[in-house]
């Protein structure tokens, strides 16, 4: 028979073979223990409560796991991977015990690995996040080595045709394998010490594969920066496009454990957060971020990020945002009825309000804008919900050919 074992349990000549070799039935010879006994995994092994998920940062990222996180160049990945270090490195020792809306629930070491920066530049990062003073207290916590200094090697490699972990990875393992309580290790960026094409999914498999025998080996969270796509990357409707953004393979997201993108947001985002914060902010300055993968927590919500114009650093505003987005979000009964009137006022006079925005002044949400205190995207909801209820409708223009006005049905 072909199974490797007979019904009693007993091992079969095949089993036999392939475990010794040249085997004859009869010899008095023990057979191997078997990769795993089938029998010793039961229900049994999984009741009761599960274990609760072991978090580096609460609620956002779980230790010991695979992880990426991935924005267009010069969006803050990496100083925002160096941030989060510091903070796991300087829990109950500088105060800092939160980042990316979660919090740090115990200290660990860290070790920050970038292959972009210069000494110089690092220590600059380091000064707009750390007091000098404070610098002692992450003696032996936080390590982080420039590649441009002590010198580049790959840890990914194809040789005839089959990928490899180098020697130089194999160095990095065991020397993370001797720091204890050590919690968080970053690789900037991941692209940059790999010599294979990661569009390749048998490349993607074969470097996570390894990094995932690192986190079981360490208990660390190992995390790489990895880029977006240029195209598309400037204006991202929401989490699950910025998730389809990430440059190579759908397995550089599948490998991982946990993916973590940063992407610039819509016009329509940037203009509510303009409106409420009475501020214009340039092209990168406004950032958002979220947890689009995670195989032990789901995604989470999205934070929205101001850089510091001094430092550079992504700071986290979104509960203030929330707040403020919030209250210039909803209109009273008595401010809903003086719309009506606007637009009852307009239809007579054969002026009527447009429901595009794209008719600017003639659009009734700029008039709303101007006069409620409300946001653009806000204004738009309540004219596409009081259209779908039939309060407005679209009726021909009197005096635009092939254009709408909006109408009152009291």
């Amino acid at each position: 028979m072909s199974d490797d074992f007979l019904g009693n349990g007993s091992p079969t000549s095949e089993f036999m073979r392939r475990a010794y070799g040249n085997y004859e039935p009869g010899l008095d010879i023990d057979p191997p223990d078997p990769w795993f006994r089938i029998k010793e995994w039961g229900v049994d092994k999984y009741l009761g409560s599960a274990p609760p998920v072991d978090y580096l940062i609460d609620g956002i990222l779980p230790r010991a796991i695979p992880a990426v996180i991935a924005g267009m160049g010069s969006v803050g990945k990496s100083l925002l991977c160096l941030e989060m270090c510091v903070r796991i490195a300087s829990v109950g020792g500088l105060g800092m015990s939160s980042v990316l809306g979660g919090t740090i629930p115990r200290r660990g070491r860290t070790v920050f690995i970038t292959t972009e920066e210069s000494q110089d530049a690092i220590h600059r990062r380091l000064n707009s996040l750390v007091r000098e003073e404070d610098k002692e207290k992450l003696k032996d916590w936080f390590y982080v080595i420039p590649l441009t200094v002590v010198g580049m090697r790959a840890l990914l490699t194809v040789k005839n045709g089959e990928y490899k972990m180098t020697e130089a990875w194999y160095e990095l393992v065991e020397q993370l394998r001797g720091i204890p309580d050590l919690a968080l290790v970053v690789l900037d960026p991941m692209q940059a010490l790999v010599q294979a094409d990661m569009n390749d999914p048998a490349a993607a498999q074969a470097f996570w594969s390894a990094v995932a025998e690192l986190c079981q080996l360490t208990g660390a969270t190992v995390l790489m920066t990895h880029h977006m796509r240029k195209e598309g990357a400037r204006e991202v409707n929401g989490p699950m496009e910025s998730r389809e953004l990430v440059r190579g393979s759908t397995s550089i997201v599948d490998g991982a454990r946990w993916c973590y993108t940063l992407y610039l947001p819509s016009q329509k985002v940037r203009d509510s957060i303009e409106q409420v914060t009475g501020e214009v902010y340039d092209e990168m300055s406004i950032v958002q971020g979220c947890v689009v993968k995670s195989n032990d927590i789901g995604m989470t919500g999205v934070r929205t990020f101001i850089r510091d114009k001094v430092s550079g650093l992504l700071i986290d505003r979104s509960d203030e945002l929330e707040e403020e987005l919030e209250a210039h979000k909803h209109l009273t009964p008595e401010q809903e009825q003086q719309v009506f009137g606007i637009v009852s006022t307009r239809w007579t006079d054969g002026d009527p309000f447009s429901h595009h925005a794209a008719a600017k002044s003639r659009y009734l949400g700029s008039w709303m804008v101007a006069h409620m205190d409300i946001t653009k995207a806000a204004a738009q909801e309540y004219i596409n919900t009081w259209l779908g209820q039939g309060k407005l409708s679209k009726e021909p223009h009197p005096t635009i050919r092939k254009s709408f006005g909006l109408r009152f049905n009291p």
